[in-house]
Parts: structure tokens; sequence; C-alpha cells
């Protein structure tokens, strides 16, 4: 038997041989098929593959299966029973004859052994892959490749989980949609608010590390890094297996049907709520309260809540909730306050002063090699600041691009 025919072996991968594209590698004579060069080509731009695409494409495909050993190597951390880690070494062993023989039949190919795409993304632990199935020499018994797809399940996860640090939650079809183009704020972009930096890390590493970890609620003055310092904590933590999942206001009533969804994953998430406040009117945020804390369904114990306010106490508050008019005043503001009491860590986000603005902007020229001397640099900061709203990251920012743009 060839290596085409011993696929039909394959127990743990078998789903791949539904696969048109690998049924079509698995004929040798479909080495000069235009039909499926075209749909090679097609799989190389949707996914931003490069270089020997007949390979990339099988890896690719092996890195998105979901089957019983990715399943609960996942869920598990990378933990699976011995017998599931026999067959899964045997599988391992067909596909590394099978993507041998990928390789050399097309690495001289004039366009798909050195395919570069329009756009190259990033293919997520492809060197542990490339060590499991593509080093033919090495580890015969495929025991030691099964031991790091073991630990690339549980760092990365597989599919989607695996492609994303970030997911939006699509309340019509009610389930995760990956962000694509997710920012790649860091938190050494992030002037300032070290304190709050350190803290927001503290928590997010004893809940990565199954410590208890509180919800966080970052608030205060606007354009001042709270909604970056959250996308910092996914780009800094997604090795780690924490993914960040964004709800709109509107799919708030769907939380417990995406805690139900999350909680069959092995990987931790934390829920953000972006700017996150309500009038006094709107009767949103008792559902949201009961989710947080409260209610009869549990929050999972791979869930955190990340919110962004310009509110201290997320409600709007007024004057007449200082009088005594109300019978039971102090009742109505315990209302209001109990949803930001739902988060544990509040970290403050104040307004810098001039000084202090002049240094973030310094350090944004800097990083970023603008050639501009420093008091026309400081004399630009002023004229900005006087036509716009203020002192803080975001401007900072929109007064960078405007300089480079010059």
């Amino acid at each position: 038997m060839n290596c085409y025919a011993n696929l039909n072996n394959l127990m743990i991968y078998r789903n791949l041989l539904e696969d048109p594209i690998i049924q079509d590698l698995r004929r040798p004579k479909e080495i000069f098929s235009a039909e499926l060069f075209g749909r090679l080509i097609d799989k190389a731009e949707e996914h931003g593959l490069m270089g020997i695409i007949p390979v990339e494409y099988v890896l690719h495909a092996i890195s998105h299966q979901e089957n019983v050993f990715s399943l609960v190597a996942e869920k598990n951390s990378g933990k699976v029973g011995e017998g599931l880690k026999k067959a899964a070494a045997k599988d391992i062993v067909l596909l590394r004859a099978f993507l041998e023989d990928v390789f050399n039949r097309f690495k001289n190919h004039n366009l798909l052994g050195n395919y570069k795409p329009t756009v190259i993304r990033m293919f997520t632990g492809r060197s542990i892959l490339e060590k499991c199935f593509m080093d033919f020499r090495y580890d015969p018994s495929g025991k030691e490749a099964v031991k790091l797809m073991c630990e690339y399940y549980g760092k990365y996860g597989y599919g989607i989980m695996a492609d994303h640090v970030a997911f939006n939650w699509d309340g019509e079809i009610q389930a995760l949609a990956g962000i694509r183009n997710y920012a790649t704020m860091t938190f050494e972009d992030i002037y300032g608010y070290d304190t709050q930096k350190e803290e927001l890390m503290r928590n997010t590493e004893a809940f990565l590390h199954d410590k208890p970890a509180n919800n966080v609620l970052l608030f205060g003055d606007r354009g001042t890094g709270k909604s970056s310092s959250i996308k910092a904590v996914g780009n800094e933590y997604y090795a780690d297996g924490l993914r960040m999942v964004q709800v709109s206001r509107e799919y708030f009533v769907q939380l417990p049907k995406l805690m139900q969804a999350l909680s069959k994953w092995g990987k931790k998430f934390i829920i953000v709520l972006d700017d996150l406040s309500f009038e006094e009117f709107e009767v949103e945020y008792k559902v949201l309260k009961s989710i947080l804390d409260g209610g009869l369904e549990v929050k999972p114990p791979n869930v955190l809540f990340y919110a962004t306010s310009n509110r201290r106490n997320i409600i709007k508050e007024v004057w007449q909730d200082q009088d005594q008019s109300e019978l039971h005043n102090v009742d109505s503001v315990n209302e209001k306050v109990s949803m930001a009491d739902r988060f544990g860590i509040k970290l403050y986000y104040d307004s810098i002063n001039q000084a202090e603005y002049f240094t973030m902007l310094k350090g944004i020229a800097r990083s970023e090699s603008l050639n501009i001397a420093q008091e026309d640099l400081e004399a630009e900061a002023i004229k900005w600041e006087m036509s716009h709203t203020g002192r803080n990251g975001r401007m900072a920012r929109q007064l960078i691009d405007y300089l480079h743009g010059k």
C-alpha cells in the first residue's frame, strides 16, 4: 500500500479525507490539474498562505481539524489519555508520509512551489506543525510529535480559536465571529498609567493561572487609554491561551448563551463591554447586573468581564439622587452603584497635565522617527490642544498622525 491508500487508515484525522483538495492531492496525476491549482490559489489568498502551497494547505487543514484529539487536548490544557495519544501518533506517521510525497511533487513547481499571496497572514504555531509533520526523519513513532501537538492545542486551540486574538458575538446567528484586523496595541504603546497597567496585568495573569481574579472596570476621562489597555491585554496574553470577546449592547440579553458557548472551550475568555453607560430610564443594566453577579446562572470559571466607561458608577447620577424627596432614597442610590460594584477592581484613568502631554508626544514621535524639533512639537501641541478637546492619548495620536501627513 502506498501513502495515498494508507490515508484510509486514519482514525483521528479522518475528516481530512472529505476535503476536496486533499482528495485531489491523493491522485498523483492531479499534479497537472488546472482546477486543483485554481482552488489552491483561492485558499492561499483566503488564508494568506505562502511557500509550497499544497503543503501549507494540508498543514492549515490539520490545524483547523475538530476531532476528538483536538477537542480533548484543547479543553484540558494539552492533557490527553494514553489511548488517544497512541491513536494520534499512528495518524501523524501516516500524514507525514503523505506530506513528504506532496512536498517532493510540488517543491520545484514554478507557481505553487514558492507562492506569495497578496496579503501574508500569520500562520499560528506553524513551526510546531512543521516539526510534527514535515521533519520526516524525526521521531519515527510519532510519540514526540503527539506531545508537541498536545501543547499546540492547549496553547492555540484549533479552527477559528487558533486564527484570532479576538471575536465579536454575532447576535444574528448567535455565534462567535473572528476579528481579522485586531489592533496591534501593546502596553508599551500606552504612555503613562503604569499603576493601572500593572494591576490589569496582575489580575489577568491570576486569571490565566487559575487563581482568583476579578471583573475589571476601567473608568475615567475620554481618550485616556482605557480601551487601548484592554486591547493590549489580548495581544499580551494570546499565546497563553487568552481570547477577547466583544459584545454589543443590543446583545447583552444573549450573554447567558455566549457564556454557555465559551464554557465548552479550554481557553480563557475576557468578555469586553466597551464604553459602558446607561441613562436612568434604561433597564438593560438590570440584565447585565444579574449576569455579572447575583443571577441563578453561574459565570463559567474560564470567563471574566472587562468594561470601560466614562462614568464611575456606569449609570447616570443626578443631583436629585441626593435629595430626600423619595421615602427610601438610599435604596435608589444603592441600585445605581450596585452595577459598578459587580467589578471587583476599578481602575481610574484621569487626564494628564501639559508636561505629561509633552512627554507623551515626545515618546511617540521618537518611537515613530518623526523628524521634528522639540520646540516645534510643543508649539504644534499647544495649537492642537486649543482647537480640539483637551490633552489625552487620543488627541496625541491624532496630532502625530497629522504631523506625519504634513
